[in-house]
């Protein structure tokens, strides 16, 4: 059950990735990639708190998820993932041009932190 998962994340990751690869030509791919991202993150936490679970760990919501990650070391910063988390329900809950911008501007960030992730998450089940 968690194995899918953490493929379905790496499959995710892939297509941010590839969204990446060259700077948007338009305001429609930018947005584009700004969903990946969101999906990205659920996936992210998701997948966490299922490696979580297998190993003992409870948690509940996305932010404990990520504090709990960090507790036991498997991150460096919960900040920066929660960070993550208040930008996506930035962008979820209103749209503005200013906000996406912003949120944009973090997705190589977290396209870095969620790689890790992914290989800090499948380490764990070896």
């Amino acid at each position: 059950m968690i194995k899918p998962k953490l493929d379905n994340y790496k499959r995710a990751l892939k297509t941010l990735e590839e969204a990446m690869q060259a700077p948007p030509a338009s305001k429609l791919e930018r947005d584009g990639i700004i969903q990946r991202f969101e999906y990205c993150l659920e996936i992210s936490w998701n997948s966490a708190k299922k490696v979580l679970e297998y190993q003992g760990y409870k948690t509940d919501t996305p932010r404990n998820v990520f504090r709990e990650l960090a507790k036991i070391g498997w991150i460096d910063n919960p900040e920066e993932w929660i960070e993550y988390l208040e930008a996506r329900n930035k962008t979820s809950h209103m749209y503005h041009e200013e906000i996406a911008n912003e949120l944009f501007k973090l997705v190589p960030q977290f396209l870095k932190s969620s790689q890790h992730l992914s290989t800090v998450l499948e380490d764990k089940l070896k």
